[in-house]
């Protein structure tokens, strides 16, 4: 949503995360100025049907300008922050998933080496 420094925006979100299906869905719409405009966003990531190591990402938005003469010049421009704010929001999200995968294999690798540490010493003490 446009604002400024001096300007807060308030949007409210839904996510819904489906293990089973390996979806996410996230719609939020604004509740600030919605005498003036409304934005109902609805993105839906999912796995790739030939690719399982990639995510299809689906975005849909309805933007309404309310009583102003240039609704059709600001409808796109909120459009185009959309758009931005998509990539984004994908980026941050790629960021953290990248994070994650460093993580377990950073805990893998300490979890194999304190079962090797294990072993040893349960071989040492029998001897």
């Amino acid at each position: 949503l446009i604002g400024t420094c001096r300007t807060k925006t308030y949007v409210q979100e839904h996510s819904v995360v489906d293990p089973v299906e390996k979806t996410m869905e996230l719609k939020s719409s604004n509740i600030s100025f919605t005498n003036l405009v409304s934005v109902d966003e609805r993105l839906v990531y999912k796995p790739h049907p030939q690719e399982p190591d990639k995510t299809i990402l689906t975005q849909e938005a309805i933007i309404s300008v309310k009583g102003v003469s240039l609704s059709s010049y600001l409808e796109g421009l909120m459009a185009n922050t959309i758009s931005s704010n998509a990539k984004k929001g994908r980026e941050a999200l790629e960021w953290v998933i990248n994070r994650l995968n460093v993580e377990i294999e950073e805990f893998a690798a300490s979890a194999r080496g304190t079962m090797r540490n294990s072993m040893a010493a349960a071989a040492f003490a029998e001897k």
